[in-house]
């Protein structure tokens, strides 16, 4: 086996161990985008745990075959950046969804989302889902807010005179 056939087996093996162990992959076109955007993306893409990567297209088509993902493989054309999102499901998502605002010669192309292909309309309505944090949040304000009322509501009997306070 020559050795650039090797160095491709190599590749292949590293894009299927980061598509394993990742949560979420965003797959985004970054043809007309220059270095120092790209780094800036790369960087924030770091601080939320995210692996941002580029591959050709090609070495990508044969690792998701072998993983079940060959219909991403049609929206694999010109340049593109691969985001292994790591630690959780959206932040990849976000993230990219954010700089696309910010620069919009970057484009969402696809992605892979709760073990299923996904195209880029569905990946930016899943930007807009709120994250565990958020989430967590919403629900311990909704349980907080019946309390509240009632505490309120309570004060306002008392200070009318309606009930005594002990």
């Amino acid at each position: 086996m020559s050795a650039l056939r090797e160095a491709k087996n190599l590749v292949v093996e590293e894009i299927t161990k980061n598509l394993k162990e990742s949560k979420s992959l965003v797959v985004a076109n970054y043809k007309t985008l220059d270095v120092i955007s790209l780094q800036t993306i790369r960087e924030e893409l770091q601080k939320a745990g995210v692996l941002l990567k580029v591959y050709k297209n090609r070495l990508v088509k044969h690792a998701t075959k072998t993983l079940g993902f060959e219909s991403i493989n049609d929206s694999l054309v010109e340049q593109n950046i691969f985001a292994f999102s790591k630690q959780d499901d959206l932040s990849a998502i976000k993230t990219l969804v954010k700089f696309q605002k910010q620069y919009p010669s970057l484009k969402i192309v696809s992605g892979i989302y709760e073990e299923k292909v996904v195209d880029a309309k569905s990946l930016i309505e899943i930007a807009k889902l709120p994250s565990y944090e958020e989430s967590l949040m919403i629900l311990g304000n909704s349980l907080i807010n019946p309390l509240r009322n009632l505490g309120i509501g309570l004060n306002m009997l008392i200070e009318q005179g309606k009930i005594k306070s002990e």
